[in-house]
């Protein structure tokens, strides 16, 4: 019997989610693999593709566990994901690239991943996030960089923000239009926070964001003075550990949940 022509192009991919902020993943550790803006538009695509908020590559980088190559759901390429990374730590783990802990390589620098298999399609992750430099947060709208640039906003009800609206009113205005910037709105109650975001990238509200929940924990402890919180989102709960020394958070940490979904089968041509 011949070998199936059609068969020969499929590649396969796995979906992985953190705290409801979804992706689609691939190993690229064997096989160098190359998609267009487009290729990744398209498989992001919730009505024409997969859908998720994200695409990403594991890659073959000499001294680290791998390098991960994260695309937004509209093609561009973004230097960090939090809950992306995580998952990719999972997915890592899972295809046994690498093991409990190690270390990998995103646009923004190493991070450190300790991991641990709940389930066989549920994983904990702790992931070790960049040090943060703040020259002063006051006010109630902060910029702050978690490995990409958020405006975190401070709100006493966090449900009543049209997230949409007020983030692409932000994201498009004329300070942020070329460049881009995520939108947090985080509510503070005591050493707990309820956060949502809207990405740039997405373009849209997402159930979850890693480095959105990161920025607005750094400056919820900086206003606080708690080192550890637990932070509520859309689409379940993290926790972000993080000390702060003079002008300097270090030692910070992204920790929790990233679900194996389902896997499959794509052509990518």
């Amino acid at each position: 019997m011949s070998k199936c022509q059609h068969c020969a192009k499929m590649t396969t991919f796995f979906k992985f989610h953190g705290t409801g902020n979804d992706f689609i993943m691939l190993n690229g550790m064997q096989h160098k693999l190359i998609l267009s803006p487009e290729q990744i538009a398209t498989l992001c695509d919730r009505h024409f593709g997969v859908g998720a908020d994200g695409l990403i590559i594991l890659t073959p980088f000499k001294g680290y566990a791998f390098e991960m190559q994260y695309f937004n759901s509209d093609g561009s390429i973004a230097s960090m994901c939090g809950n992306g990374a995580r998952c990719s730590a999972a997915f890592a783990n899972m295809l046994n690239i690498a093991g409990s802990e190690f270390i990998f390589l995103a646009g923004d620098g190493p991070h450190k991943a300790a991991v641990e298999r709940l389930q066989n399609n549920l994983w904990n992750v702790s992931l070790s996030m960049r040090d943060v430099e703040v020259s002063g947060i006051n006010g109630d709208s902060v910029e702050i960089n978690t490995g990409t640039p958020h405006l975190v906003n401070i709100v006493k009800n966090v449900d009543s923000i049209d997230v949409v609206a007020e983030g692409r009113k932000i994201r498009y205005s004329a300070k942020y239009a070329v460049e881009g910037i995520n939108v947090d709105w985080v509510e503070i109650n005591s050493d707990e926070l309820k956060v949502r975001t809207y990405e740039r990238g997405v373009e849209n509200e997402t159930l979850s964001c890693g480095t959105g929940v990161t920025a607005c924990a750094l400056v919820a402890a900086y206003k606080t003075s708690f080192n550890s919180l637990k932070i509520s989102t859309k689409g379940g709960s993290l926790r972000v550990d993080a000390r702060l020394v003079e002008r300097k958070f270090s030692d910070i940490t992204l920790s929790g949940p990233a679900r194996l979904v389902y896997k499959g089968e794509i052509d990518l041509q």
